[in-house]
């Protein structure tokens, strides 16, 4: 799960806000999030990428959690 690598403070959660492949073989996958309180308001968006190479099926996983201005809170890569 994403969110153990996210800084989310009690009661915000992740609303998917769109989904797209791409590659030759969609490869890559790219989800988009919003993060929203218990109010309903919107903190920020996190973009998850999950990549499968074609060749040795390496994953490799990105998150990129931005704050409502754009700023970068955090911004990790792994593979698994």
């Amino acid at each position: 799960m994403i969110e153990n690598k996210l800084k989310l403070n009690p009661g915000e959660k992740l609303e998917l806000l769109k989904s797209k492949s791409k590659g030759t073989l969609a490869e890559t996958d790219i989800y988009t999030y919003s993060i929203v309180n218990q109010n309903g308001d919107v903190r920020g968006f996190v973009e998850h990428t999950d990549h499968t190479s074609i060749k040795g099926f390496k994953r490799t996983q990105s998150i990129v959690q931005k704050d409502n201005n754009g700023l970068i809170v955090i911004e990790e890569c792994w593979s698994d």
